[in-house]
């Protein structure tokens, strides 16, 4: 894989009045693969993620999408290419899971299979997990070439965790680059190509050759087995 076939950020440079909160971040997710960012609440993963979607202005930096710098007025052609999953729900409650999935774009094939059988049903009816699989599936089902997830799994039941992951792997061998970043890290390593730890306001990449889960606990972001029982 190379540049022209990826999402880069590039010395991205993001603050507020008295915080610096991205500091020079330079993150590259490849299409077709997985890219897993972790670090810890506060580092900077969802203001990261909003940059890369176009949400926010950075102070600086680059925003590079299959070889092609984005600028102010590209705004079109970021988001004709990169979908975005906010960490808060982003359906209204009272409108049915077909209506969504229509207003979409969207065709039945692209319901999940653990709503196919109500699709009368309204947000507000669903559980917490059933809502987050529905809003993977709607944001996975733009085929866009670059998608950016934010906590995909926190609050979902098991069952569902797994068809959300399935999903995300699905669109993966599909072409689609996704960047992936939740605070369940046992969710995220078992289907991350690539990882990057925020660490001290900036990008940390991770060796793709070596267990993601040793990386971590080196880096101090997870504690030891023998440490977290004691």
């Amino acid at each position: 894989m190379n540049d022209d076939s990826a999402l880069i950020l590039d010395g991205v440079f993001y603050r507020v009045p008295s915080l610096d909160i991205l500091q020079g971040v330079h993150l590259k997710a490849h299409a077709g693969a997985i890219t897993g960012l972790f670090g810890r609440n506060g580092s900077g993963k969802t203001t990261l993620l909003k940059v890369a979607a176009g949400q926010i202005q950075p102070n600086s930096g680059l925003t590079i999408i299959d070889g092609t710098r984005l600028h102010k007025q590209s705004k079109w052609k970021r988001f004709s290419t990169v979908a975005y999953l906010p960490q808060e729900s982003m359906l209204p409650p009272d409108v049915t899971v077909r209506t969504l999935v229509r207003s979409a774009g969207l065709s039945s094939h692209h319901v999940p299979d653990q709503l196919a059988s109500s699709p009368t049903r309204t947000v507000r009816t669903l559980s917490g997990g059933e809502r987050r699989l529905l809003e993977v599936a709607i944001v996975l089902g733009l085929e866009r070439d670059y998608v950016l997830l934010d906590e995909p799994f926190t609050g979902v039941e098991p069952l569902l965790i797994d068809a959300i992951g399935r999903r995300i792997e699905e669109a993966a061998a599909q072409g689609t680059g996704v960047l992936l970043t939740d605070h369940y890290h046992q969710h995220v390593t078992p289907l991350a190509d690539d990882a990057y730890v925020l660490w001290q306001k900036q990008c940390v990449p991770l060796d793709g050759d070596a267990p993601l889960h040793d990386q971590l606990v080196e880096m101090g972001y997870l504690r030891t087995d023998a440490a977290a029982r004691s």
